[in-house]
């Protein structure tokens, strides 16, 4: 006998398992499915199982099948019509009108397929070993250029908000102008801080640098850390999200919209890691 076993792993944020066996070898689902679980903790999983028999081992199960047949014929014979003949051509014409008759596998078969598997299982994981090496280092680049783009950001924010509140300014003396309404200094001090204010990004690109001490922080101690650096990621897009709509000048908005575009990227990829 011969086990061949495939495992193929694709993204997915949760564990989906799909397991093609042999007929003879349904009742093992419930043990490959646990010794998968074990093993793996994210994706979308597909194992294929192939069991080749010997030539021999088959003729030997025929036999066998023939046998059982001719004795189950031959206890009916004597139960409802003794010293009737049966003949052993009515065996194997009955054996082979009969559907497939499958038995559970023994329990050295059933090892035997287990080990297969769960060498199948070593060398995936040595794959996926092989491909965090080659992420980490994306992950690295991406959170680098992230980086870049916040200090890009910070260090032209104080003149931005100079620039929007002086906008601000010109936009309400242009709206009460032409009434002849005349607003306190305080009060118009007030309401351009109270705009300015809004569209303020300080504290969002402060967060957004904790989360990035957080991701690098996460991923070199390593382990299942998929599920927690993939929420970091979607903390980040909404920080974000939220830069982006705030951000009131066109060349800033385009930086903003730059970090996001990195953020994204290192969303997808996060994916990739369980």
């Amino acid at each position: 006998m011969r086990v061949k076993s495939e495992v193929r792993s694709v993204n997915h944020r949760h564990l989906k398992i799909s397991s093609h066996l042999p007929e003879a070898y349904i009742g093992l689902q419930v043990e490959i499915d646990s010794l998968l679980r074990e093993k793996l903790e994210r994706g979308s999983i597909s194992l294929s199982l192939v069991i080749e028999e010997s030539q021999q081992a088959v003729e030997l199960s025929e036999v066998e099948s023939v046998r059982h047949t001719y004795e189950k014929l031959c206890a009916l014979r004597d139960e409802i019509a003794p010293g009737q003949e049966v003949t052993l051509s009515e065996a194997i014409q009955l054996r082979s009108e009969q559907p497939g008759i499958v038995s559970d596998p023994d329990q050295e078969t059933t090892q035997l397929v287990l080990d297969t598997i769960g060498d199948s299982l070593a060398n995936l994981r040595q794959m996926q070993a092989n491909e965090g090496e080659h992420l980490l280092k994306e992950f690295h680049r991406i959170l680098g250029r992230i980086d870049s783009g916040l200090d890009e950001v910070e260090a032209v924010l104080p003149e931005a908000m100079n620039w929007l509140q002086e906008r601000f300014h010109e936009r309400v003396r242009q709206l009460v102008a032409p009434g002849g309404v005349e607003l306190e200094s305080k009060d118009l001090a007030r309401e351009i801080g109270v705009q300015v204010e809004r569209s303020d990004i300080t504290e969002e690109m402060t967060r957004m640098r904790g989360h990035l001490a957080e991701y690098r922080k996460v991923v070199s101690e390593g382990g299942r850390v998929g599920r927690r650096l993939d929420f970091l990621t979607q903390e980040m897009f909404r920080e974000a999200n939220t830069m982006t709509s705030k951000v009131a000048r066109y060349d800033l908005a385009h930086k903003v919209v730059d970090i996001k575009v990195e953020v994204d990227r290192l969303r997808e990829q996060t994916q990739n890691i369980e």
